[in-house]
């Protein structure tokens, strides 16, 4: 039997529930305190509707990496700004949409690599599995790479 990667995300009743908390508690004091979660503010590519989602928060250099199924990500397609609040600090970035199954195992393996648990990627990654570009298709993820502004 061959290992495989599965989403690991909590059941929508659950999301549906602490997205609304999550969206007010990031932005206060407490918001310091909650260190795998980042709340992603940005305009709607076709409404410019303001949209605010927490996710899960990957720091990486002056940025960071959110993985999504979610269709929002596609607001990142070639490139928007967004102001990203993560432990309490808040700053303007620029998130670019990174769909290439390679690209985001790669990015996956990364973070693997360097001490990011597999329980807060979103997924279920058995021990010692190597992600690759057909996990990544499987469970539908895309990368949203956050550079500085």
């Amino acid at each position: 039997m061959t290992a495989t990667v599965t989403d690991a995300r909590p059941p929508y009743a659950v999301v549906a529930v602490l997205n609304p908390i999550n969206r007010v508690v990031l932005r206060t004091p407490i918001g310091r305190a909650i260190k795998r979660f980042a709340l992603l503010e940005f305009g709607g590519r076709r409404t410019g509707r303001r949209i605010r989602v927490s996710v899960l928060w990957h720091p990486v250099g002056d940025g960071g990496y959110a993985f999504s199924p979610a269709t929002w990500r596609s607001n990142f397609e070639g490139g928007a700004p967004a102001t990203v609040t993560h432990l309490g600090r808040t700053r303007p970035l620029h998130g670019t949409l990174v769909r290439d199954p390679e690209l985001v195992a790669g990015a996956f393996n990364e973070l693997l690599r360097t001490g990011t648990k597999p329980s807060v990627t979103g997924l279920h990654i058995p021990s010692g599995h190597v992600v690759t570009a057909d996990d990544v298709v499987r469970v539908n993820r895309a990368l949203i790479r956050f550079d500085p502004a």
